[in-house]
């Protein structure tokens, strides 16, 4: 259809403006193939006007998306909905730079003509620096600041879902509870910058001692907590000594001192039933307090 007077002026308005967008557009014929590649397509792709027209749309896709991807597009072809936002579906929308790199998109699909003449535009956005900072926004969230250690939010949440895991399968959990000794002292001696530094290296030793599938957190000030999913409470008792003994060889060089410091560990197994963090660290705390009265730098394990 040729337009004329202003029908024609509005068109070429439109066309302009589509030119400039911040987003790509990127417009594909019935059989896939790119016939339209704005300058900001050009900018997140990567691909020049000339390496992108009369290519097909794979060639801004990954490759493990192709055949899923072709069929999204045509399926969506067979519906009476006019436009779609890709973003609505339950995964994340990946596109392919000239580079090979990935990243991650958001998409919205607009239906263009009909039948034979029937097109489809993409409008995209790179939003893999939102993702980023999406990310890392959770994981300031669920972690301490100081350490990196779960907080005691997180740590919470993610032990009483480990707690009904537990109960459903009928697997022993337990709880270690940590309390640095004489923290107080060692604040008051060196400066608050070297309790800061025994904090972290306790924290790195912890990680390094535990497995992959416990959980770690801080629970406030000097007092740390770890779940150990599917260990008894001797089990974890024996990981503890061992974690003890590493803690009080450690020699933490802060200013020209030479700073020892040891942690007391309580242990708790929870009971049939118990799917809450309440009980069992109330007696892992019971547990230390035991250590502590004992002597300090060692570990207790609570008996029934």
């Amino acid at each position: 259809m040729i337009l004329f007077g202003k029908e024609a002026t509005l068109g070429r308005l439109g066309a302009g403006v589509i030119a400039h967008l911040e987003d790509g557009v990127v417009i594909i014929d019935g059989g896939h193939t790119i016939v339209y590649y704005n300058e900001a397509a050009q900018r997140i792709f990567g691909f020049s006007p000339e390496e992108a027209l009369g290519q097909p749309l794979d060639l801004l896709i990954p490759e493990r998306f192709h055949v899923q991807h072709d069929a999204q597009i045509d399926d969506f072809g067979k519906t009476a909905t006019a436009a779609r936002h890709m973003g609505q579906r339950a995964r994340q929308i990946y596109g392919r730079r000239q580079d090979g790199s990935e990243f991650v998109s958001s998409v919205e699909i607009i239906k263009l003509g009909s039948g034979k003449s029937r097109y489809y535009a993409a409008i995209v956005r790179d939003i893999s620096e939102n993702k980023k900072t999406e990310e890392e926004l959770l994981r300031l969230a669920a972690t301490d600041p100081l350490t990196g250690a779960f907080n005691r939010r997180e740590f919470t949440a993610l032990a009483d879902r480990e707690a009904l895991r537990a109960q459903r399968y009928h697997h022993a959990l337990s709880i270690m509870m940590f309390d640095l000794d004489h923290f107080k002292k060692l604040n008051d001696t060196y400066g608050h910058a070297a309790g800061d530094k025994a904090l972290q290296r306790f924290t790195t030793l912890c990680c390094n001692a535990l497995r992959n599938v416990d959980i770690f957190g801080r629970w406030g000030g000097e007092e740390f907590v770890a779940l150990l999913p599917e260990t008894p409470a001797d089990g974890a008792a024996t990981i503890a000594e061992r974690l003890r003994k590493q803690v009080s060889e450690t020699v933490l060089n802060f200013n020209g001192h030479k700073i020892n410091f040891t942690v007391s560990i309580g242990i708790a197994q929870y009971r049939d039933g118990e799917n809450a963090i309440d009980a069992p660290l109330s007696r892992a705390d019971s547990a230390i307090y035991d250590a502590k009265k004992a002597g300090r730098n060692r570990i207790s394990v609570y008996r029934d």
